[in-house]
Parts: structure tokens; sequence; C-alpha cells
């Protein structure tokens, strides 16, 4: 299980790294690599491969600098307290809002043209640290583009120390430096690529309607962190439909964006894909009177209506407080059954959803007095929560799920999240007398 979340983890990071790579701060560094790295081999005494691993290495020890420099500031809980922080849930939804609509062709982000140019100019055929400053500028230049997914890499890092911060931006890196390594190898390939046409903006444009529904992600955790409940199940889910339904209806020409040239005929592709954003929208409303999504219902926020969503609400009463639930096992010689958990966690709604709800699965819950205890709000109890889950055990992870009895005595406990329900049944079953 330990080797399998690693696996996971590093693809994860490895997926943010190629998705970075769309993000508009990375578009001025393509021409400016294929210009220093065309100048760099017209040299007699250019080294290539090694310059374009130098130029890769680079780009990845920086990233990974930056994730260990923040793993060292502000440590495991901190990185967890701060990627829940629902004002910074909101400004990483501003950001993509802005990136998306700059997709559309709004504006423009550019690098700073003085900086391209000081840096093009920064070049010796044997001068190797110009290629180290090429790479941590790099960094730099694409840093605030990048944050929202960095940022999501580092939150998911959630086992409690510095390794997988690091890891996890090892992974990032890496997918990210790969097309520049191939550009600073083979700097005159750029030529050879077809030219950007409308396929280019039409492909932007739909990135940008795909931007506006991850912004509206991290809107729903800072609602979910606050307690607004605005964003229900249904009013998210009616909302990814209608941005959909937008993409679809531009593919298909129903309407277009100031700056692109109309085409009268649609392409067999194009067509394609709009059937699948509507036939993707419709899933959406038809989801919205409380039937699954599969997968999809972990990154989902909970109904208006909990009840319609699942039945586990009526059937089992979760407490919030231990110290209630240790009195109330010295009455009863029930033992106590812990779920820490996160409103922002995603593993932890894949659990309530899909684990939770199974009748036999119910049915040992039941026999145990339940205690929910959130570690990513705003309010102090959560913090306490959260130290105390860190203190005790030895991990900010979650969902993590404790056994104990009144004096506090662990009986058993399960970190993370399984796909097996009979897992799960076993180690409920272990726990009880």
């Amino acid at each position: 299980m330990e080797n399998l979340s690693i696996y996971s983890y590093l693809s994860l990071s490895f997926s943010f790294g190629l998705l970075s790579l769309l993000t508009p701060c990375v578009f001025p560094l393509i021409p400016i690599t294929v210009s220093y790295f065309t100048k760099r081999q017209e040299s007699e005494k250019a080294k290539p491969i090694f310059d374009a691993f130098l130029y890769s290495f680079g780009i990845i020890l920086s990233f990974t600098l930056v994730g260990f420099l923040i793993a060292a500031l502000f440590g495991a809980s901190g990185i967890n307290r701060l990627a829940s922080n629902p004002y910074v849930n909101l400004f990483i939804a501003a950001i993509f809002t802005v990136f998306a609509f700059n997709l559309f062709g709004m504006f423009e982000i550019l690098v700073s043209g003085s900086l391209l140019t000081r840096l093009s100019n920064f070049h010796s055929n044997n001068n190797l640290l110009s290629i180290w400053v090429m790479s941590f500028t790099f960094t730099l230049t694409t840093f605030t583009c990048t944050m929202p997914f960095i940022g999501t890499v580092l939150v998911s890092a959630s086992k409690g120390d510095w390794f997988y911060p690091i890891l996890g931006m090892l992974g990032y890196s890496f997918a990210f430096s790969i097309p520049f390594f191939l550009l600073a190898l083979f700097p005159s390939a750029i030529k050879k690529l077809p030219r950007s046409g409308n396929w280019m903006v039409s492909f932007k444009i739909i990135l940008g309607f795909l931007e506006l529904a991850a912004a509206l992600k991290f809107v729903s955790n800072a609602d979910l962190v606050l307690g607004w409940k605005i964003l229900s199940r249904e009013f998210f889910l009616v909302i990814w439909a209608a941005l959909f339904i937008g993409a679809a209806l531009y593919l298909f020409g129903v309407f277009y964006f100031a700056h692109e040239k109309k085409e009268e005929a649609k392409s067999a592709i194009r067509i394609f894909f709009a059937i699948s954003f509507l036939a993707i929208a419709l899933n959406f409303l038809t989801a919205t009177n409380g039937r699954s999504l599969g997968e999809l219902d972990a990154y989902l926020p909970p109904p208006s209506n909990q009840m319609t969503h699942t039945k586990l609400q009526e059937e089992l009463v979760w407490l919030d407080n231990l110290e209630i639930a240790k009195a109330e096992s010295l009455k009863t010689g029930k033992r106590i059954f812990v779920d820490f958990t996160g409103y922002t966690c995603t593993n932890c709604r894949w659990m309530e959803q899909n684990i939770f709800p199974e009748q036999d699965v119910k049915d040992l819950l039941s026999r145990f007095i339940l205690v929910r205890l959130y570690t990513d709000g705003e309010e102090k109890v959560h913090e306490d929560n959260q130290k105390y889950e860190e203190d005790k055990f030895g991990t900010i992870a979650l969902p993590l799920y404790v056994g104990m009895d009144a004096e506090e005595k662990v009986i058993g406990q399960f970190l993370g999240m399984t796909r097996d329900k009979e897992e799960y049944k076993k180690f409920l079953k272990e726990m009880l007398p």
C-alpha cells in the first residue's frame, strides 16, 4: 500500500508537470530556448547532448529546490493548512480564471521583453554557467503560471515529512523539462512543426473552458472550509454542465471570439468533440438528482440535501468531540471509531461515498461510537484536531481511521483510502470486542 501510494503520487506529480506546459508563461520561453541553443550549436565545440541534459537538469533542480524550501519553511502541517486555506484556494481560482480569459484571447500575458533580451544575449559557447542561469531564470519566469499546479502537488504531500514534497517536485519538474530538453537538443526541429493556425486558437479556447471548470473546484474548497454552503453538489454540476455546453456550442460554431477567423466548414474531429462535450454536460445534469458519478464524486461538494445523496447520515450518528465520545464509551462499553477527515480531502469523500454507504460496512460502524474530526478548517478546533493527529499518530495524512477505547488506547488504525471493501471490513471487525 505504501509503494502504491508513492507511485500514485509520482504519477500525479508527473501529470501536473505535463499540464503546466499549457500555461501562458511557458510559451515565450520556447523561442528563447530555441534561439539560445541554436547559437550554442553553431560553435565547433558545441556539445548538444551535454548542454540539453545540463539545461533540463537545471530546471529539475530549480523546481525541486522550491519544493524543499516550501517544505522546510512551512513543514508538513503548514503545507496542508496553507493548501486548505480558503483565501489561498480563492487566489488559485482567480489565477485559473485569469488564465482562462487569457486563453479566450481577451488579453495577453507576456514575459518582460527586456528580461528575454538579456537572457538571449547572455551566452557563450564555453560558458556552462549561462545554461544554469537560463534554467534558473526559466523556473522563476514560469513560477507564477505554474504555481496552481505546484501547489496541488505539494498539497497532496500529506505523509507528514519533507520527503514527499521533494519527490513530488522531482516528478513534476522532470515532466516539465522533457520538451525543453528536446528543444535544447534539436533547436532547429521547431521550424519543422506545423504552423499554428485557427486550430491552435480553438484549442486554447477549449482549454479556457476547462480552466474555468478547474477554478470552480478551488472555489468549492473555500466554500466548504468557510461554511458558506453556496456551492452544493447540484449547483456545482449545473455550472460544470453550462461550461461544457458552452464549449460544445463554440465547437459547433454557434459563436466565435473576436480574434478568430470564422470557419464555414467544421472538421469531423471538431464535431466529435462538440458532441462529446454535450454528452458530458448531459451526464452532469442527470446526476443532479443524486445519481453517483463514480470516481468523480470524490471531487464534488456534498449535495444541498445530504440525505438524498447517501443514507449514511440516516443510520449513523457522528460526534465532533472526542471527549464526549470517551464519556459515552465509559457508559456503554462501546469502542470509539475516529475518522480524521478534511473538507477539501478528495480521498475522504471517495471513502464516504463508495465504502461507508455499503450496508455491511454501515452495520459494522454502527457498533462503534463514531467521531469525525476535521483537520483543515479555519477554526481553532480544526487546528487542534490536526495537532492531535500529528502528536498521537505521527502523521497528518487524510483520511486516517482509528479505533480506540475510552482511555485512548489505540486498537487499530487504517491510513488512506482503499478500493477493497473486504479489506476495510476486516479492519473494522478486528477492532470489535
